[in-house]
Formats: structure tokens, sequence, C-alpha cells
């Protein structure tokens, strides 16, 4: 059995790059008809507007789990549709949110939930995204690291080659720099002891290398329009709460660093929450255990994992939470 409260407010987590991986929630697509519903609905609507299947990408047989899955075309909307999935799951089972919060491609997650911009328009939107980046920006990596972001200062190659392209935790960052200075990146931080690793990302997402796409990124989302949201939605690009969103915005979410401590740190100022991350990983799950402290009334779920196991955590994570 999980250890949650359903006196503190549950809180859907949705996560961005970095977090997919093949033949995600595998388990959930035999077992569960809602989510194989809300997974065959994007999968028509990526092939009508893309020419490709994500359901063929995630579930091929060729691909082990353990696969990168880093060819942006495919695991953009490939991650959305799966946490969309997983959320609209639990909901059916009765486990709703009172608030969500989204990480980079998972705010555009979070935002379709909560009802500020339809399933059907998100989800284009997403999938647009890696051609517009790939006709207008350098090749890049982010890199995720266990260490405080001073470790860029403290080395002058990263300050010369990276930028900070996330806050995640006070020993948790992420790194962003061109593909060209990838390897001398790696070497320092060998040398710097310091862990990392490579996000299955062709670009410097969160960093001044990717403002080239800006014209063509507004361009591409100018006529979409948002509604105000059934749930409160935190935006880890604002570090709070936000009410209204629009395409000037959204593009803050692609190029602007991801702010995902502060935006924890705003949840935990309120009281404290049921966090429930929903990214295929628990990337987000992995994150928040580093940053609280035993003193937290919180607590942390994944629900989906690449080991498997699935089905358990959802079933006990409902029996605790849902009316």
């Amino acid at each position: 059995m999980l250890s949650s409260s359903p006196s503190l407010p549950t809180v859907f987590c949705f996560a961005g790059q970095g977090s997919q991986y093949f033949h995600m929630a595998a388990d959930l697509m035999d077992a569960y008809p809602v989510f194989r519903q809300w997974m065959e609905i994007g999968d028509r609507i990526v092939r009508n507007c893309e020419d490709f299947s994500p359901l063929e990408k995630i579930y091929s047989a060729d691909r082990k789990a353990s696969d990168p899955f880093d060819h942006l075309e495919h695991s953009h909307p490939s991650l959305f549709m799966t946490q969309f999935a997983t959320a609209k799951l639990l909901q059916q089972m009765k486990l709703k949110p009172d608030m969500l919060l989204g990480v980079s491609l998972g705010e555009f997650v979070a935002m379709s939930v909560a009802g500020m911009i339809p399933f059907e328009t998100a989800l284009k939107a997403v999938a647009r995204q890696p051609a517009l980046f790939r006709k207008n920006t350098p090749a890049g990596a982010l890199i995720a690291v266990l260490a405080p972001e001073k470790i860029r200062t403290s080395s002058p190659l990263l300050s010369a080659v990276t930028e900070i392209a996330g806050f995640n935790a006070e020993a948790h960052c992420v790194l962003a720099c061109l593909a060209g200075d990838t390897q001398r990146v790696l070497d320092e931080l060998r040398r710097l002891d310091a862990p990392f690793q490579m996000l299955p990302v062709p670009f410097a997402f969160h960093s001044a290398w990717v403002e080239a796409a800006r014209h063509d990124y507004l361009a591409s989302v100018a006529r979409l329009s948002f509604e105000t949201p059934f749930w409160p939605v935190w935006s880890a690009c604002f570090g709070k709460k936000i009410d209204t969103m629009d395409a000037g915005s959204s593009w803050r979410i692609v190029r602007e660093p991801m702010q995902v401590r502060r935006t924890f740190a705003g949840l935990e100022a309120q009281g404290g929450a049921n966090y429930i991350d929903l990214s295929p990983t628990g990337s987000l799950a992995a994150v928040l255990r580093q940053e609280l402290s035993g003193e937290t009334r919180s607590t942390i779920t994944n629900v989906l994992s690449p080991f498997g196991g699935n089905l358990k955590r959802v079933e006990s994570l409902c029996a605790v939470l849902a009316p």
C-alpha cells in the first residue's frame, strides 16, 4: 500500500524531454480500455497530420525498452499521448487532481488535461515542434547533472560553453550545450566527479541556442487560444500557478530555463501535497525526493516505470486516494 494522505491535495505532475522509452506503459495499454482509447485517438491525429503512427513507434517489436527513444519527431507526440492517457485513466478510476504541474513539454500536457487547450490542438502543436527546431537551430544537447548549478561557474570550460537549462533541485541541474562541445563538457564533468546523464534530445532546449526558432514557432502557434483551466496549473517555466496563457508565453516554456525547484517550493509553501508523477520514467519523482526534507507532509509516487509494475502502482494509488 502506498503512503499517501487523502487530507493533502493531489498534484498530477508531467515531465518533458528525457522521460521516454520504447514500450511505455504497455501493461496499461493491454489492461485498461480508457488508456488504450486515448492512445488510439492520439495515434489517429498524428497519423493524419504527421504521416506516421506513434503507436507503431512506441510498441515496435524490433525495439527493447532500454533502447534510446531519441528521434524527437516520434518521441515528442508519444510522450504527450502517454502522459495524457495515464491522467485520463486515473480520472476514470475516480482519482482526480486538485492541481496540475508541468515541466517543459509536460506543461502542454498539464494545460490540455486542465482544459486550457483541447487535446487534438495541443497534440498537433507538440508534434509540429521538432521540425521547427530541426529547421532553425543547431544540434545541441541537454545533460542532467547530479550537482548544484554552481558547478557551471566553478569551471572555466563549463562557464564558456554551457548554459543552465534547468534548476531541478539543490544538487541537481540540467546543462545545455552545442553538439560540438558535448564531449568536452562530459569529460569536464568526469574530471569534476559529477554524475550525469545525457537526455535523449538533439537540441539545446531552454537555452539561447534555440532562439533562432522563435519566429517560426510563434507563427505555428499564433492561432492557438487558451481557456480558463478546470484545475490550477503550475508552470515550471514561471515557477508559479498560471491562470492564463498565450502564444508568447508558450514560447517561453520551450526557451527559458526550467524552474523546477522554485515551483516545488511554492507548492510546499502551501502545505505540501500528494505528488503523482505521470512521466514514463518517474523522473520528477526522483528529483522531488532529492529536494524535499524529512519534515514535509508531502508524499511522492511515480505511476510508470521502464521496469514494469505499473498495474500494481495504479491500483494501489487509487485505493488510497480515490474517494
